[in-house]
């Protein structure tokens, strides 16, 4: 009799995980492991024996495949909603891009994820003319160093290498300064773009929900009489 139990459990245990399978590979959803410790494991079940001495394998979503003694699950959510943080908003540090909900700089991934040609190809120049003022100045700053390490330190002289150093310091500086400003003004645009995209697409969003409820009186009468039998009400976004 105890045998018979324990196989129906692991038959029903197998089907429930199949069934759990099977919608997770058409929907963003998967399971949930919370464990008495208070961690939570997502991913997909993969093996179920509810015996108190039986336990869960669960491949996690990042493909990773944990096993869980029953004693240590508190509980297990079969449909758990994957969501995706917001990507946006971004802003601009030195030549590239953070995450201002995170503070995590963006990926290739993300860029090829998120940024369209236009806004890619105008990331690429303003980065490249960014990183050319950077070094403009860098060697700018190098040049001025060997002006100065020039002068002769007995009489203090200026010969023609001081001035050759100046003079190519000077156009350094000048050509880093103009290039810096060029890549600046180019990434505060991108970040600016991109942002704007995402409040309107944010904005888009929420007036397509707002404008999915059609509330008429008729929706209303039986929204309260369905109340009245002690019923609820729940919308679906």
């Amino acid at each position: 009799m105890l045998l018979g139990r324990t196989i129906t459990k692991r038959f029903w245990g197998a089907v429930i995980c199949s069934l759990c399978l099977t919608l997770s590979a058409f929907g963003q959803s998967a399971n949930a492991l919370f464990l008495n410790n208070g961690d939570k494991v997502i991913g997909y079940v993969m093996d179920l024996n509810t015996d108190p001495e039986g336990g869960v394998r669960i491949q996690t979503t990042d493909g990773k495949t944990m096993s869980f003694p029953m004693s240590e699950i508190d509980n297990i959510v079969w449909t758990y909603k994957l969501v995706e943080p917001s990507p946006g908003p971004i802003y601009r540090y030195g030549e590239t891009f953070r995450w201002k909900y995170n503070n995590l700089e963006l990926s290739d991934k993300n860029f090829s994820r998120y940024f369209d040609a236009d806004l890619y190809h105008e990331y690429i120049v303003g980065k490249n003319q960014f990183n050319i003022g950077g070094a403009g100045l860098t060697l700018g700053t190098g040049c001025l160093m060997l002006s100065i390490l020039s002068i002769d330190p007995d009489t203090g002289s200026l010969n023609n290498s001081f001035y050759a150093y100046l003079g190519t310091a000077a156009i350094l500086y000048c050509v880093g300064a103009v290039y810096t400003k060029k890549g600046v003004a180019r990434l505060n645009k991108v970040e600016r773009t991109f942002n704007e995209r995402q409040a309107d697409a944010q904005r888009s969003g929420a007036a397509k929900k707002m404008n999915s409820l059609e509330l008429n009186p008729a929706l209303l009468l039986t929204a309260n009489d369905d109340l009245a039998l002690g019923a609820s009400i729940s919308f679906a976004f």
